[in-house]
């Protein structure tokens, strides 16, 4: 069996090639422009390790969220963290939606622009701070899926019968 330093090693690595790759003008198929997706990564580290490629989606996403996030510190108004300026760039990075937007990157960049990378707050914190800033969560998505958290951004149940129907 395969110890879990050892795959999040091998994340990390693939990190860094996509990295590499991406500064050098040849990005990895998969790994699309920074900030990386885990896809291609999760893949390589399967095929390499031997594991199935899902029971290693969470633990790949969690390094390239680490990554992302500690690369994209939030940015403070005045250059002051103020819980006021803390809670409107938690709600300014999710609003802008994208990989960077999703909660777990949001709180690496949180703790990476606070100077406590050892520290990084629980997602509870900062979609508290979210909520606080004005944020409504229910229209709030970035990621792919169900869309569950986030009924304001989905259309009507019956959107497709209603447009085959017109």
């Amino acid at each position: 069996m395969v110890k879990l330093e050892t795959l999040r090693s091998d994340a990390l690595a693939e990190y860094l090639r996509d990295e590499v790759a991406a500064l050098a003008g040849s990005p990895l198929d998969g790994a699309g422009s920074y900030p990386y997706s885990p896809a291609r990564a999760t893949k390589a580290v399967a095929k390499k390790r031997n594991v199935p490629a899902s029971r290693l989606v969470g633990l790949v996403a969690e390094v390239y969220y680490r990554e992302n996030g500690s690369r994209s510190p939030l940015r403070f108004a005045r250059g002051k963290a103020t819980p006021a300026a803390v809670r409107n760039a938690v709600r300014k990075r999710r609003d802008a939606r994208g990989r960077l937007g999703r909660w777990e990157v949001i709180a690496y960049s949180l703790a990476a622009a606070l100077g406590t990378p050892d520290a990084v707050p629980a997602v509870a914190t900062v979609k508290r701070y979210y909520d606080e800033a004005g944020g409504d969560r229910d229209a709030s998505y970035t990621g792919r899926g169900t869309r569950a958290g986030a009924p304001k951004t989905r259309e009507s149940e019956t959107a497709e019968v209603d447009t085959t129907l017109a």
